[in-house]
């Protein structure tokens, strides 16, 4: 009896499970560019990197340009993030995408908006914070050597 009721239950929970999955939406991915770009700490330009809440604006790669992001300063692997700076809301129409709607960052400096939608993307992880967005930014893989961040994809 407990062994039919078990089935009987689990059943229910996969079918309501299966019916919440056929509504959502599907995610537009920000388009595929490749990237395989070095940025060396000890070049005088990049010296706000040497510290963490220090990011480099790097226009010329990804779709409209890429963040380097420096969360803390333990020499571990996640010490940088690298995120395009695509609104993940706008990119749904690739033919409108204009240089002059990539993301910003905004006046406290944790955040990054698009001045055409107004959506908000936390620094530190790339989420979205306020919308009309619903995905986070595309993020690249970075590695950190002794003086060098690499970042690809």
């Amino acid at each position: 009896m407990i062994y039919k009721s078990t089935i009987y239950l689990s059943g229910i929970i996969l079918l309501l499970l299966l019916i919440q999955s056929c509504n959502k939406e599907r995610q537009v991915p920000v388009p595929y560019v490749y990237v395989n770009y070095t940025v060396y700490l000890n070049n005088p330009s990049n010296n706000n990197l040497r510290v963490p809440n220090g990011y480099l604006l790097i226009p010329d790669q990804g779709n409209m340009g890429i963040i380097l992001y420096r969360r803390s300063d333990t020499g571990e692997s996640d010490d940088f993030v690298a995120f395009d700076l695509t609104c993940t809301y706008e990119v749904q129409n690739p033919d409108s995408l204009q240089r002059t709607c990539k993301l910003k960052v905004d006046n406290t400096g944790f955040y990054l908006e698009c001045p055409c939608c107004g959506s908000k993307f936390t620094i530190w992880d790339g989420l979205v914070a306020s919308g009309p967005a619903r995905w986070s930014l595309k993020e690249y893989t970075t590695s950190l050597t002794i003086s060098q961040v690499r970042i690809y994809n």
